[in-house]
């Protein structure tokens, strides 16, 4: 798994250290880094696309402070591992309220990057998921497959319905299909592509989701609904 590293840092020596550390870190653990460089806030926020799995984020900088771009961060993506870069820890405390991971103080120094780093590491390998790029306005969302409920089409608008979430995207149901059906979901009628993962039940033509929202389900794709739906709760139940 290639893990990708963002750091913003609007000091030059701050910014080269803290890259070599981690190219360091890649080449100690034998772990594959791709790593994106932001010498500025502003430049950081036009660009983010939620493509990212650990955030190397200065805290005083001018436009914007860290605190900031983790509260804009956060708007569209919950799972990306922050860690702070900061001369002052009163600050780096403030951190916590947009669930910063941890902070790495100035002057660098490897055994505490090297630390915090791993730290970070950790945190996204556990959450490893499988995810989806999806697009919606100028914004972009990496969303986890497993908070996808159903995705909607109706009068010409694509909606995908998560757990806490409607997006609109600009894509059709038939190419949302091909990209999730390996994935577990099924295209129940012209409509509805379901995530078998949330369904609860069948009762005659309709999909029941874990939700309580009812979907109906057309003639013609029921009897394989229902084979897929069987194989899909066999396959989870063997792992």
């Amino acid at each position: 798994m290639r893990i990708r590293v963002a750091i913003v840092e609007d000091d030059p020596l701050f910014l080269r250290q803290a890259t070599t550390f981690v190219e360091l870190f890649g080449e100690q653990t034998g772990r594959d880094f791709s790593v994106t460089t932001f010498n500025s806030a502003t430049t950081f926020l036009k660009e983010f696309n939620a493509n990212f799995d650990i955030l190397l984020l200065d805290i005083l900088m001018p436009s914007y402070n860290g605190i900031e771009v983790a509260q804009e961060v956060r708007k569209s993506d919950e799972n990306l591992a922050i860690l702070f870069i900061t001369s002052t820890p009163q600050y780096a405390i403030k951190g916590y309220t947009v669930d910063a991971l941890s902070y790495i103080l100035k002057p660098l120094s490897w055994p505490a990057f090297e630390v915090e780093f791993s730290r970070a590491v950790d945190h996204v390998l556990a959450e490893e998921r499988p995810t989806i790029m999806l697009q919606s306005g100028a914004k972009y969302y990496q969303v986890p497959h497993h908070t996808i409920n159903y995705i909607e089409s109706r009068q010409h608008k694509i909606s995908v319905h998560t757990d806490d979430r409607d997006i609109t995207v600009p894509y059709t149901l038939s190419a949302l299909e091909e990209r999730l059906s390996p994935a577990g979901f099924y295209r129940i009628n012209s409509y509805y592509l379901v995530n078998m993962t949330h369904v609860e039940s069948v009762e005659g033509q309709n999909c029941v989701l874990d939700t309580g929202v009812e979907l109906k389900i057309s003639r013609a794709r029921k009897k394989g609904f229902i084979e897929a739906l069987t194989r899909h709760l066999s396959d989870d139940g063997a792992s």
